[in-house]
């Protein structure tokens, strides 16, 4: 079975490949066709060694931008598939989905309807494992990246069989050199190249036409014969020597590797020539440097006598002391030439930029609209810092600051301006006059007096940016109902938000102010600019509901009876099934959360569904022999990634990182983080690890737990904690193009009063007192709590605050563990209560 489903994900790993290279193909033309113009140029004013570099950024780049290709392109190259056949672009189009991906500042997390998508920062997710998404079930032609991957197989083929037979043929007819005299010459050359840390192998083989350096790892060098005249040997061994000492074996195999994939690709031939060319040019000036005519003369001889020796025949994945007979007058030329030529370090600078703009110029998506928009907003913070003043008298630059900041629409400045309270003895501050627009309606005056949201986050900037401003007032003339209303904000009125800290200190450098103004912007939900959208796609819970009505109907429609195959075969035709399989990855992820199932209709309908989900096409009915779990079981079992216990040896990870102040945590949240050092918060998370039984979760299950601490009773033996002990419950599976997602699966909420007593120097859990019946018996959390208050504390406790310390223990999970999940959390939240856990994982 598991061989079965290998077979399965082998296409969509090659065609993941070929959708690599493909759209590489084209930067990669263009960038040899420009080197071949440069050629005759680069050769006659640099070393041959620049040449050769340029050739082997080009290749090093190659091979980055096949492998972090993200899938968009300033030019749109269509693939072969898509250029033979209009019918198979047509219909993967309609049957697949692209999930719509939000602008994140850190680990993003929002809430849509009833339901949140969480993903954390990251540099953008790579998935391990390729996931397929649905295709078509019927195609008018064939694959054609089938073909490019059997041509791959038979080059690769081609060229290991050719270097196994050289091997067997050298290993079969080699001998031990005998001659001391040759070895001694050998041994000198070694010593002068300390790079080499393992000196080469020598051997001799009279079979071969000339001398050569094989091995990857163990490098041997097999000369021809022992009777040549030993100055001749000389520069033969030197030559090999520079070889190893080059390198040059590791970079045929990268070559042949990089040809391997673009041998549809004629211009990689023409490269891959160059550059074997131009590695014993390389050896050869390294050999020659220095040298006078004469020696350069006799190095000459010692080539020619080689090639009168009989013709070359070597493999692929070798060095050889000569080269064919048409390049060898180009060669004798570069050897005897000793013109000094320049080292060409900026060309190769130029050569790299050149590569790198044709790769990007194809290979990126346009991100200009995304990039003004940010531009324009750290224009505008970088405006603010440099208005910031240290008196309220400076009329000029309080209203500078004043102007900067935006108002809400409808309101603007009134023609009393603004007034400066700078008398001694009394509170230093300012009073902005404003007014509602001509345009603005009734029922908008009425709304922006009853929000003042940005009028606050005005206010709390204006009193980091003035230093001995005490308060900031908003007076809106003309309102509805009186004359003038007028909104007062103080010091005092953001302690609710940053406590002790003066805001003053987010001024301290221009990264801290930015990154206040970020939160504040987060805070009151009013950017400086438009375009903020929070995480996640609005749309999936829609979908998880349909999928959830249609997989009810079709097991209604068509229950289950008779010969499995035919009903399986005839149930997939249905019109209901059609629109489940065409919901995609949102359709998967409600089938993936109701397995293992049973052995009713409906768990055999999600198992169907899923597998032609999840591997993209649609088996006969006949070759399913498995139940639903089975099937479950086998899906997980190709995962590249497995989850690790969210407490349980992460202590130390969890010690060592800081202790980020969120604006939205309740002081009783903040203090219970995974990432609290106080001692009694860290000895019930380990208490809590053991009950949760971390050791027996699978790789595929990932418990996150949190007390939310009510009070600490703390002697010299004993401690006693009293908390409400939350939990949710996550399997982690592959969901089509998302990657690895955890899908949310419940959780429990239930006050606890958690026992210790010190052994050793250590708290060690004695018992757990929980309330009796959940966490709604209030008569049983009375008789565990200390007092009144802290019985009152515990049942009254507050569920946002829960909620959000146990979101914020999972992204510190994922911090500590450096991945980057899509969460999808399916528990029922009020829509207020999306908007405030919205808020808080922003700012978190």
């Amino acid at each position: 079975m598991l061989w079965e489903t290998m077979i399965q994900w082998a296409p969509v790993v090659l065609r993941k490949c070929f959708d690599a290279v493909w759209q590489v193909t084209l930067p990669w033309m263009i960038t040899i066709l420009l080197l071949m113009l440069l050629r005759p140029f680069l050769l006659r004013r640099y070393s041959v060694k620049c040449y050769l570099n340029c050739m082997r950024i080009m290749m090093g780049l190659l091979i980055m931008s096949m492998t972090a290709y993200s899938g968009n392109a300033y030019w749109q190259i269509p693939g072969p598939d898509v250029l033979l056949s209009h019918e198979l672009e047509v219909s993967s189009a309609q049957r697949e989905e692209m999930p719509v991906e939000a602008p994140a500042s850190g680990e993003n997390l929002a809430q849509q309807q009833e339901t949140s998508v969480m993903q954390t920062q990251s540099q953008q997710q790579t998935t391990e494992t390729p996931v397929p998404t649905a295709k078509p079930g019927k195609q008018t032609l064939p694959e054609l990246y089938q073909i490019w991957a059997v041509g791959m197989a038979l080059f690769l083929l081609f060229h290991l069989v050719q270097y196994g037979r050289m091997q067997w043929y050298l290993h079969k007819g080699r001998e031990k050199i005998t001659d001391p005299v040759l070895l001694e010459s050998y041994q000198q050359f070694h010593k002068e190249m300390p790079i080499l840390i393992r000196k080469p192998r020598i051997y001799c083989h009279r079979g071969l036409p000339s001398s050569i350096c094989v091995g990857l790892f163990r490098k041997t060098i097999y000369v021809d014969t022992q009777d040549r005249d030993l100055e001749e040997m000389k520069w033969v061994l030197r030559h090999e020597l520079y070889h190893c000492d080059n390198g040059d074996m590791l970079g045929r195999w990268v070559f042949l590797v990089a040809q391997s994939m673009h041998w549809f690709n004629p211009l990689m031939y023409w490269l891959i020539d160059q550059l074997e060319w131009s590695t014993e040019l390389e050896c050869d000036a390294k050999v020659v440097d220095g040298a006078d005519l004469q020696a350069r003369k006799a190095y000459s001889m010692a080539i020619l006598n080689s090639i009168r020796e009989g013709n070359r025949k070597r493999a692929r994945l070798s060095t050889a002391f000569v080269e064919n007979r048409q390049t060898l007058e180009k060669r004798l030329e570069a050897i005897v030439d000793m013109q000094q030529k320049k080292p060409g370090r900026i060309i190769s600078f130029l050569v790299t930029g050149m590569v790198i703009f044709c790769f990007t110029f194809v290979g990126c998506t346009p991100v200009e609209s995304q990039q003004t928009t940010e531009a324009v907003q750290t224009d505008l913070t970088r405006e603010l810092y440099n208005a910031r003043t240290p008196y309220i008298g400076g009329a000029s630059d309080v209203g500078k600051i004043l102007g900067l900041l935006s108002l809400p629409n409808g309101l603007t400045y009134h023609e009393e301006g603004m007034e400066l309270f700078t008398d001694e003895g009394s509170p230093f501050g300012a009073k902005q006059h404003l007014m509602f627009t001509e345009a603005t309606t009734e029922a908008e005056k009425q709304a922006l007096l009853s929000n003042t949201d940005q009028l606050e986050r005005n206010a709390y900037l204006f009193l980091a940016l003035v230093d001995n401003a005490d308060f900031l007032e908003y007076k809106i003339q003309d309102t509805p109902t009186t004359e003038s209303v007028t909104f007062h904000f103080d010091r005092q009125m953001a302690e609710k938000y940053y406590g002790d800290i003066d805001l003053r200190s987010f001024t301290s450098d221009f990264d801290t102010f930015a990154a206040f103004v970020e939160e504040l912007n987060i805070l009151f939900d009013c950017p400086f600019t438009e375009t903020l959208e929070t995480a996640g796609r609005k749309n999936w819970v829609e979908n998880y509901q349909t999928a959830m009505e249609l997989v009810q109907n079709i097991s209604a429609e068509m229950p289950l009876q008779g010969d499995f195959a035919a009903w399986a075969d005839q149930m997939r035709q249905s019109e209901n099934y059609a629109q489940l399989v065409a919901l995609g990855g949102d359709a998967l992820i409600y089938c993936l959360m109701q397995m293992p199932g049973g052995t009713d209709t409906e768990s055999y309908v999600t198992m169907l569904a899923a597998d032609e989900l999840a591997y993209g096409s649609r088996r006969d009915g006949v070759s399913f022999d498995e139940t639903p779990e089975e099937w479950y079981q086998v899906y997980c079992a190709l995962d590249s990634q497995y989850a690790v216990p969210f407490y349980k040896g992460l202590e130390q990870e969890y010690a060592q990182m800081p202790e980020a102040e969120y604006l939205s945590l309740s002081k009783e949240a903040a203090r219970s983080r995974v990432t609290s050092k106080e001692t009694a918060v860290q000895a019930v998370y380990k208490a809590l690890s053991a009950y949760e039984e971390e050791d027996t979760l699978n790789g595929h299950e990932l418990v996150v737990f949190a007390p939310l601490i009510m009070d600490v009773a703390e002697t010299e033996d004993t401690l006693q904690v009293c908390c409400v002990v939350g939990d949710d419950r996550y399997r982690m599976n592959r969901v089509g193009n998302q990657g690895y997602c955890l899908l949310n699966e419940g959780g429990s909420r239930v006050p606890a009063r958690l026992d210790f007593v010190k052994e050793q120097g250590e708290w060690k859990l004695e018992e757990i007192h929980w309330a009796k019946d959940g966490s709604g018996y209030a008569p049983s959390i009375k008789e565990m709590a200390p007092n009144e208050e802290v019985a009152q504390k515990m049942i009254g406790f507050d569920g946002k605050d829960m909620t959000c310390l146990l979101y914020d223990n999972l992204i510190q999970y994922m911090n500590v563990t450096d991945t980057s999940y899509m969460v999808y959390d399916m528990g029922y939240k009020t829509e207020d209560l999306q908007q405030e856990l919205c808020q808080f994982i922003l700012l978190a």
